[in-house]
């Protein structure tokens, strides 16, 4: 295993995406125009904010960076790229319900990512380590362990069909 592992921006921005459109909403996101790194079109920028259409019908050539995301969307007849970092991210919008994700403050509550010249990601700190001194358990103890849930007085599940 590698010593430094991908940044798990991608991975989030991608779960809550999948949910909305999973789920029939149509996603739009509130973009910070002024940071650093963002390609949109600067006529339909206002207050340095633009809100884009990320539904899938909306967008062509999308593609999920290591920093942020990247695709063409149509304006007015006149096909731009678009790329937004992860860091200038403020909400993803669900059109329907009339609310807002802070898709923003939820990434970067996953540390700050650190640009480099060729714009690639570089994390700051590691978000949890592996303990290596951990020894794997006998096949008997492990049965033994099996049991003694069994019997526990701890609460359990099962799934129930509607």
């Amino acid at each position: 295993m590698s010593d430094t592992m991908s940044s798990f921006k991608p991975y989030l921005f991608t779960a809550y995406y999948d949910w909305f459109t999973d789920n029939g909403i149509t996603p739009h996101l509130a973009v910070d125009a002024s940071c650093k790194g963002v390609k949109v079109p600067l006529a339909y920028v206002k207050n340095n904010e633009i809100v884009l259409s990320i539904a899938p019908a909306a967008m062509h050539d999308y593609q999920l960076k290591s920093n942020g995301i990247a695709f063409k969307a149509m304006f007015r007849g006149v096909s731009e790229d678009i790329f937004v970092p992860f860091k200038a991210m403020i909400a993803l919008i669900a059109v329907e319900a009339n609310e807002a994700l802070p898709i923003g403050a939820i990434l970067d509550s996953y540390g700050s990512d650190e640009e480099t010249e060729d714009n690639e990601v570089k994390e700051e700190e590691p978000l949890f380590s592996v303990e290596s001194d951990i020894q794997p358990q006998e096949d008997d103890k492990v049965e033994e362990k099996k049991e003694d849930t069994k019997e526990s007085s701890a609460p359990t599940f099962e799934f129930v069909k509607d």
